[in-house]
């Protein structure tokens, strides 16, 4: 599972609630690229629908901004299976690129890039570490992946991410997220 895991302007736009520059200090202002990933602001409930022999989820997430609004983060939890996960979004202003960090509370990570929007599609690409069999004590299996998240905003308040994970033996998996702000 990969959360949002984007040029639309904000509906409802939270505000800022992430680290805030020492008192008297002039900061260094987000970068305009930022903004095209404003879509994915506020509160979103996304009906998953699974690769063939999966089980439909539903993915709760929330978007902030952080840091004086140069990066965003997603708090979401899909159910069923109780994963709880967060993303962390931002500009990479020396290679051009976003960079989306994912982890959750099975152990899984991932660090993508997108190079931005395309013909309607933002599409992050990268490495993930898919944990299979979560465990406490700190060991378990797990599954290293090709991850695609690619997104297409369908209107106010409603986009799509369909995912697809890529195996060591190069069979491809592909599911989608329908979101819709709450």
């Amino acid at each position: 599972m990969s959360l949002v895991a984007l040029a639309v302007s904000p509906v409802n736009a939270e505000p800022d609630t992430g680290a805030k520059p020492p008192h008297g200090k002039n900061p260094l202002p987000a970068p305009p690229q930022i903004r095209d990933l404003d879509f994915l602001l506020g509160s979103y409930t996304c009906d998953y629908t699974p690769p063939p022999g999966g089980k439909p989820a539903v993915l709760k997430l929330t978007t902030k901004r952080a840091m004086g609004g140069h990066y965003l983060y997603t708090d979401a939890t899909l159910e069923p299976g109780s994963v709880v996960g967060r993303t962390s979004l931002g500009w990479n202003p020396v290679d051009g690129k976003f960079i989306n960090q994912y982890h959750d509370n099975w152990g899984s990570s991932g660090n993508y890039t997108s190079s931005g929007w395309k013909d309607g599609h933002l599409i992050f690409k990268g490495p993930l570490t898919q944990v299979i069999t979560p465990n406490g004590s700190g060991q378990t299996t797990g599954v290293k992946l090709d991850l695609v998240d690619d997104y297409q905003v369908l209107g106010p308040g409603h986009f799509k991410d369909t995912t697809s994970f890529t195996f060591p033996d190069g069979s491809t998996l592909q599911g989608s997220y329908d979101c819709r702000r709450q």
